[in-house]
């Protein structure tokens, strides 16, 4: 093996230069024009040519061989690689990176944030809707307790308290409704996990956004058949306002503030979260 990076996030891989374009075979003939970034004996990290995000991941197992861009290559035993193969099968990992695409176990998304080691993490949901918050009507509106900036989920609970104390249903909050109907354990994300996705979509800052990576998560997101993320739209999160009424949204774009808050009962942006 003649080529190894290691990288901590993926938006450090946005200040390399990938201009190397490397051939990756997979055995079943399939040719990919690439940047290979990491080789290990499990598998491959790479990006495609001409790109910086998203990154993927290829066992071992399934490469013939990578000819890289200055006429070497590095060529797989599938008997020795087989040994060493991840449980899951291509496309359905153990490990993955900010940016790549997550499929298992019915649960679809892509990934912006990962902890051990990307062994677990959170996604966004391929699609999005576009709904109100609540429609109770603003002058009966109170506090649902939805006060957690950090978690959405923790105000996915404070709504379903509420739903049962007074006697109301999901209905009554179509945002949250909206992600919850996607499968268990998908929720409307808090504040600052709103917050989080425009400035991981921005390559990592704000103050210095790069929109070639907002393009490639879009280009992923419509790849899979989902919505590119608007810039130009808010998203609304869980966390709701000091003023009862209202409720906190963030936005995908560059541009300042990067929250603000409106009336529970507008129509803005949902994208659900889910934690692996």
């Amino acid at each position: 093996m003649r080529r190894t990076i290691t990288f901590i996030a993926l938006f450090i891989a946005f200040t390399l230069p990938l201009t190397a374009q490397d051939l990756l075979v997979k055995r079943s003939g399939e040719k990919l024009k690439v940047t290979v970034l990491e080789v290990t004996k499990q598998s491959i990290k790479y990006v495609r040519f001409n790109t910086k995000a998203p990154l993927y991941t290829l066992p071992t197992a399934d490469i013939e061989y990578i000819e890289y861009a200055d006429g070497a290559r590095d060529t797989f035993d599938k008997a020795v690689a087989t040994e060493t193969k991840p449980t899951t099968e291509v496309g359905n990992y153990d490990i993955y990176d900010i940016g790549a695409y997550y499929n298992k176990n019915g649960v679809e998304g892509v990934v912006i944030a990962t902890t051990d080691g990307g062994r677990h993490g959170t996604i966004i949901s391929i699609d999005e809707a576009d709904c109100a918050w609540s429609t109770i009507e603003r002058k009966r509106a109170v506090s649902c307790g939805c006060t957690n900036t950090l978690d959405g989920r923790e105000n996915m609970k404070a709504i379903e308290k509420f739903i049962t104390e007074n006697n109301l249903s999901w209905e009554d909050f179509p945002a949250a409704k909206w992600c919850k109907e996607k499968g268990e354990g998908w929720y409307l994300p808090a504040l600052t996990e709103v917050w989080h996705l425009g400035t991981i979509v921005n390559g990592g800052s704000r103050n210095k956004p790069r929109r070639e990576v907002r393009k490639q998560y879009n280009a992923l997101l419509k790849e899979c058949g989902g919505k590119p993320l608007n810039p130009l739209m808010y998203y609304y999160s869980s966390t709701e306002a000091e003023d009862s009424r209202n409720a906190t949204y963030s936005h995908c774009s560059p541009d300042m503030p990067h929250t603000g808050e409106g009336s529970k009962n507008d129509r803005l942006f949902v994208r659900a979260f889910y934690r692996f």
